[in-house]
């Protein structure tokens, strides 16, 4: 980023040969106690009196020792400071540095340990299952089962009438294989339905999840950006204050300024000592977030080159929309065969976004979900018709009255018919649950559809208007370089004050702090706006990242 070089730095200001800025201190000014424009006292004594030179000079010292005996030691602040001590920290965002990484080396990584990502990914896996499982309630069940048992049987000798009474052992053992197919049940049948939509809705959350994977990587590289863009014009800030309060103190020292300038200066530098302290403890933050998703300990990260041109990422937005109710997309070659014109209004952006937006295809799909549900509640009034059929074999070798073996096949094949007479209210309880969820769903649905409407207006405003802020901020720049400049010459010759030179800098920070986001502001709103729209893909990312240096 774009730095002020300063013609002359307090050596607290240079860099060691690691390139990292040694430990700052800041200390209260000594000052001097205050004394009296000799020459003025010269030129006053012998206007007024004519004096010898000698005795001049003597009713120039009585005047000296009277004032300093008379006033207390004036100092820049009124009681002392005790010293500051700032503690500069590795650049992260560091061009030169060979372990810096860009936007797409992170992306990859966060790819692959970002925890939300990951979860995002089983839950797609999870719920694909869930249409197999629900078409498995269409197909025949077949259940099958094998026993065997074997029976002793003893008397006891020592009770009566057991002398025609003989002792058996005897076994049989079989097999069963039953199948039960479904004729007719709709409510399974709408449960069949919920499991496809179901599976739509792991497919679109997932889809979600990518793009918001490339969101958030993006701001958090980004707000890593701004932090230490918001830390160096601090320091920069620093030096030029720093600067501006040596020379309010030469002055003030040969009698040319008043005690107010450096006290001034003084609480200029006090106030930024803070505020660097403040940017460093956010650009720690602002790292950790970044690892946090990325999973990997971050060295350095490249900044946004200074002659990116944001504008570049201006493209026509792609046409999509959906292929069936289910919430598919279509795909693009029946989108390009269809030959429709690409509007860039923001009309046709919330359009859009209302219509095949990730979030929108969900609460999209759980609304089926929830009409299915509500119907199968109704189903459940209905007759259910089932094949039940089944074949088997038993072998018995006796029983307890004969010892005759016995054995044979058992082969049975009907038709099952089951209604529903009276379940105590279930049924009608559990219609009007399922009316009242549709009914909430297609509210959710119109609060999804509003807020993406919403949202998708504030980043094609911020991308727009972005890109004009960006010119704005930079002609701001120069202006406030020049004022700059131009203030300080007029306080080296006397025509500004000192206050006028503090304000010009702090004038100069803030305009260049505030060029600094709205460039990072704008690639967001382009990223985000196609996001909204689900066309955000991994080129929008190398677009992105031809930016870096």
């Amino acid at each position: 980023m774009k730095q002020i070089v300063l013609k002359k730095l307090n050596s607290n200001l240079t860099n060691d040969s690691f390139g990292n800025a040694p430990l700052v201190r800041s200390s209260s000014a000594q000052v001097s106690p205050f004394r009296l424009n000799a020459w003025a006292v010269v030129i006053a004594l012998l206007s007024m009196q004519g004096m010898s030179a000698m005795q001049v000079m003597a009713q120039v010292k009585q005047a000296q020792s009277a004032t300093v005996s008379a006033m207390p030691t004036a100092t820049p602040n009124s009681s002392p400071n005790t010293s500051v001590q700032t503690y500069t920290l590795p650049r992260l965002v560091d061009a030169a540095n060979p372990q810096a990484k860009d936007l797409i080396q992170l992306f990859q990584e966060a790819a692959q340990f970002d925890p939300t990502y990951n979860a995002a990914k089983y839950a797609y896996t999870a719920g694909r299952e869930t249409y197999w499982q629900a078409f498995s309630v269409l197909l025949p069940q077949i259940t099958g089962s094998y026993s065997t048992q074997s029976t002793d049987i003893r008397y006891d000798p020592n009770l009566n009438n057991v002398a025609n009474r003989k002792d058996y052992v005897f076994s049989n053992s079989g097999w069963t294989l039953s199948l039960s197919q479904p004729l007719f049940n709709w409510a399974i049948f709408e449960k069949y339905k919920q499991g496809d939509l179901l599976t739509g809705v792991a497919e679109a959350n997932f889809a979600q999840a990518q793009q918001d994977l490339i969101v958030r990587v993006s701001q958090a590289y980004f707000d890593a950006l701004t932090a230490q863009d918001t830390l160096d014009l601090y320091l920069n800030k620093k030096g030029l204050i720093n600067e501006q309060l040596e020379q309010a103190k030469r002055n003030f020292a040969v009698g040319t300024a008043t005690i107010v300038d450096t006290n001034e200066a003084q609480s200029r530098y006090d106030l930024v000592i803070a505020q660097e302290i403040a940017a460093q403890s956010d650009l720690l933050v602002k790292k950790s977030a970044l690892e946090q998703i990325v999973g990997q300990p971050i060295m350095a990260i490249l900044p946004l080159s200074k002659q990116a041109k944001v504008e570049t990422l201006r493209q026509e937005r792609v046409v999509k929309y959906l292929a069936d109710s289910k919430g598919k997309l279509a795909t693009n070659d029946i989108i390009e065969a269809l030959h429709l014109a690409t509007g860039n209004t923001i009309e046709d952006w919330v359009k859009q976004t209302e219509d095949v937006n990730y979030n929108v295809i969900v609460s999209r799909l759980n609304t089926e979900i929830a009409k299915s549900n509500y119907r199968s509640a109704q189903a459940t009034r209905l007759p259910v018709v089932s094949l039940q059929a089944s074949t088997g074999y038993n072998n018995s070798l006796g029983n307890a009255t004969s010892s005759a073996p016995n054995t044979y096949y058992a082969n049975q094949i009907g038709l099952q018919v089951s209604v529903p007479i009276f379940t105590g209210g279930l049924i009608s309880s559990n219609a009007r649950q399922t009316a009242a969820l549709y009914d909430q769903s297609l509210s959710t649905l119109d609060f999804v559809k509003k807020s993406n409407a919403v949202a998708s207006k504030q980043a094609y405003l911020g991308f727009t208007n972005g890109i004009a802020q960006i010119k704005a901020y930079e002609a701001a720049e120069k202006s406030a370089l020049t004022s700059l400049q131009s203030n300080r010459t007029g306080y080296n010759v006397g025509v500004r004050i000192n206050i006028d030179v503090l304000n010009a800098q702090d004038q100069l920070i803030t305009t260049q702090s505030s060029l600094y986001k709205a460039r990072y502001d704008a690639i967001m709103n382009g990223l985000k706006l196609k996001s909204l729209a689900a066309i955000l893909t991994d080129e929008d990312v190398l677009a992105v990242n031809k930016l870096l240096h």
